[in-house]
């Protein structure tokens, strides 16, 4: 109760806007905004406060940013670090739901996505980890010269601004040792480690390394596979979460060519021909161009049109961005025959090859006596880690949810369970003709997305899971004894279309292919073994949340399909790919068949990360911006 009254009522920031900023609410639409724009960045969340920054560097162009959502207030539950992870604001939440999970338990999913200036990074657990070497390469192997690993890695550093403020005693206990050439010290975002820990940290870390996983000094160098302390988007001098808001957008909001509009739902693309150009590009023939978008303050109000002379960057995330394609007539042409859209491009890809980590939590409850935890900070005690927060930015509420996490390679689960054949088997047996009959019908109706999935499951069994340095499994440890298992590479594809005004029929399709749900069923397995078999865990005094179940694979295997949830890494909906794979955007993120029209939020990753997704959506955004700016079309 104690708690639910400080996240009521905590606020520790003043809601501030640079002097000279244009910040345009709804009612001052019609007065304030101009015209035309030279670019309209839709969505104001990581991906489109990076663009509108690097763009409005220029200071003869104009950009406009429209945001769904408002600014959110600073509350502490979500700037304060300790109080993260207790649940959405719903006021910043899109609050989607899914559709029933036909390969899990018919149950629909609760999908919340960021609906507020700074999108997901206002409401994520600011963990900041990039994923392995592999994951980029594949990338680049999909038909994406220059987004390999080494072709991000500028990227990844010049959105940080990386330090470590960590004693030697401690770092050398908890293994911290970050590589100082693959971090950016003088970047936007602020990436650290919390100056509080609890004790559980070191036992989670020791007790991985008792069962073969190796410990990280780094996990951000390219090498994924192992056990870490993972950094965090915060403030290393206030101990608060660092946002893409407060990190791109507020220092500059004082550009007089940067306007922000908030509370405005853009609604469409509004798309014609190229008229200034005979650009042919097969098989598409001449592109079409967009003139501008069409926008709403809510599904009451008038629909208002505001146009642009150069681009429209779609940043609206993975989930909405390309039911706005769709909408526009951009997309799947069965599809928008359906819901009476003009075909404006034959686009199969737009809305398919949706990615996301399913997870699962498994929970256990230390017993030790003394034992300080999340689950303590109540009454005298949270009055103390309040006061001693506010005074000098120290103590419990410093550390977010997560820090401490493990990616543990197939080969370290398969060595701790006992029935490991069967899993084996299904991998091996996983053949590319076996796993097209697992897809969504309207996957196996277009050739060119049979053929990007061959191409991606390709080097998901070739590659990312035989390569050492990938983790096949995240597992997050939190201070109160859950243990989180996610799947980091799925062979699961869904899909996703726009019905009306932001009401999109979203299915992830979760273990549709049954090797997802395998792979998870091991990951309970592993977290089993590691508390049950490991002397570091057992110094915690574990207890099992369901005593006395006998955990057959088959029991776990419903248990894991009762509880598969999102890790909110929605991705892959308008793919970097070649038209011939499906892709729906090419290496510079342009929409194909368009002549200036980008997407540039995770939509657009073809395989998702074996990580979590936020390091990857910033260094995106900072690379499309070179492309932009330096190599305009």
């Amino acid at each position: 109760m104690a708690l639910a009254i400080f996240l009521a009522s905590l606020c520790f920031y003043t809601l501030l806007l640079p002097a000279g900023g244009l910040l345009i609410l709804p009612d001052d639409t019609t007065e304030l905004l101009l015209p035309s724009y030279d670019y309209i960045v839709v969505g104001g969340g990581v991906s489109g406060l990076v663009v509108a920054n690097r763009l409005s560097e220029d200071t003869d162009v104009t950009v406009l940013v429209l945001e769904a959502g408002e600014l959110d207030s600073s509350a502490g539950i979500v700037t304060v670090p300790g109080l993260i992870g207790h649940g959405f604001p719903p006021a910043y939440n899109w609050n989607f739901t899914t559709t029933p999970q036909a390969f899990l338990d018919n149950k629909t999913r609760d999908y919340g996505q960021g609906h507020v200036v700074g999108g997901g990074s206002i409401l994520n657990g600011m963990v900041t980890t990039r994923g392995a070497r592999a994951d980029y390469d594949a990338w680049q192997a999909l038909g994406n010269p220059g987004w390999g690993w080494q072709d991000m890695l500028p990227y990844f550093k010049k959105t940080e601004r990386f330090s470590v403020d960590v004693s030697p005693e401690r770092a050398r206990t908890l293994h911290i040792n970050p590589d100082p050439s693959v971090h950016g010290t003088d970047g936007p975002l602020e990436v650290t480690y919390p100056n509080f820990l609890y004790n559980q940290s070191l036992n989670f870390l020791r007790g991985l390394s008792e069962l073969g996983v190796p410990l990280l000094a780094d996990p951000n160098a390219g090498v994924a596979a192992g056990a870490m302390i993972a950094p965090a988007s915060m403030s290393a001098s206030n101990q608060s979460r660092m946002d893409s808001r407060r990190a791109y957008l507020d220092p500059v909001l004082h550009r007089p060519n940067l306007h922000l509009a908030v509370q405005q739902t853009v609604t469409r693309v509004l798309i014609g021909t190229n008229g200034t150009a005979n650009i042919v590009a097969p098989p598409f023939g001449r592109l079409v161009r967009a003139y501008g978008v069409e926008y709403t303050a809510s599904a009451e109000s008038s629909r208002q049109k505001i146009f642009c002379s150069k681009e429209v960057i779609l940043a609206a995330g993975a989930i909405i961005s390309p039911a706005l394609l769709q909408v526009s007539g951009i997309g799947p042409a069965d599809l928008l025959d359906e819901l009476n859209v003009t075909v404006k491009v034959d686009l199969p890809g737009v809305g398919q090859n949706f990615q996301d980590h399913p997870t699962v939590g498994v929970f256990y409850n230390y017993t030790k006596p003394g034992l300080s935890s999340t689950r303590n900070l109540t009454g005298d005690t949270l009055m103390r880690a309040k006061e001693e927060y506010f005074t000098n930015r120290t103590g419990p509420w410093t550390t977010p949810l997560i820090t401490t996490i493990a990616f543990p390679h197939l080969t370290h689960l398969t060595a701790t369970t006992n029935s490991t054949s069967s899993f084996l088997n299904l991998l091996t047996n996983t053949t590319i003709f076996t796993s097209l009959t697992h897809l969504p019908p309207t996957t196996t109706r277009h050739p060119a997305l049979v053929r990007g999935y061959t191409a991606q499951l390709t080097l998901l069994l070739s590659t990312l899971l035989t390569d050492p340095a990938v983790g096949a499994l995240e597992i997050m440890a939190d201070s109160l004894g859950t243990l989180t298992v996610s799947s980091s590479l799925s062979s699961s594809r869904a899909r996703g279309r726009r019905r009306r005004l932001m009401n999109i029929a979203l299915d992830p399709r979760y273990c549709s292919h049954p090797a997802d749900c395998a792979l998870l069923v091991r990951g309970v397995g592993f977290s089993r073994r590691l508390v049950g078999a490991t002397e570091a865990m057992g110094e915690l005094e574990p207890e099992e949340e369901e005593e006395g179940v006998a955990w057959t694979e088959e029991v776990v295997e419903e248990m894991v399909k009762g509880r598969v949830q999102t890790e909110f890494h929605a991705s892959g909906t308008t793919a970097m790919m070649p038209v011939d794979l499906g892709g729906v955007v090419g290496s510079r993120l342009v929409v194909h068949g368009t002549a200036n029209v980008r997407v540039v939020d995770a939509g657009v990753m073809p395989l998702v990360v074996g990580a979590h997704i936020q390091a990857a959506v910033y260094a995106v955004a900072e690379k499309v911006c070179f492309v932009v700016v330096v190599v305009s079309i």
